[in-house]
């Protein structure tokens, strides 16, 4: 497990070569890669500004991804939708390329004081996406 700006907690996949990148972290294996990242909000906000910023700083990430989705290079494999499990909120979507190559799927879940952007990028294949599903039921926000 690993712990994410106090915020979050997860357990990224066993084997995959761990790295820093400038948003966060990233977990490689041969043609695979798993982004980890935390955009927070300012500190020092009252209960009620610090939801409304989570909330605004939500509505921008999904913003990003339905653009990312209109891209003509993706095919949606999955829209976007809204879960809650494992006592979270989040969203999620996959794309894959047009000749079904490569595949993305993407997350943002809602935390308390900030959202966990994850994002995998692999071949498209059968399990792409449960893969993904599997990494996304290890995260746990910690309060």
């Amino acid at each position: 497990m690993i712990k994410i700006a106090g915020a979050f907690s997860c357990a990224p996949p066993a084997g995959w070569i761990k790295s820093r990148g400038p948003a966060g972290w990233v977990y490689r294996r041969p043609g695979r890669e798993l982004v980890i990242s935390y955009r927070p909000i300012k500190a020092g906000h009252q209960p009620k500004a610090r939801a409304a910023a989570v909330e605004t700083l939500v509505k921008t990430t999904l913003r990003a991804f339905k653009n990312e989705s209109k891209n003509p290079q993706w095919l949606t494999a999955l829209p976007l939708c809204k879960v809650h499990e494992n006592n979270l909120e989040f969203w999620v979507q996959s794309l894959s390329t047009r000749d079904r190559t490569r595949g993305n799927s993407s997350a943002v879940i809602r935390g308390i004081s900030g959202v966990l952007l994850v994002r995998l990028e692999a071949p498209y294949k059968v399990d792409h996406y449960p893969h993904f599903v599997k990494f996304l039921r290890t995260v746990k926000i910690l309060i």
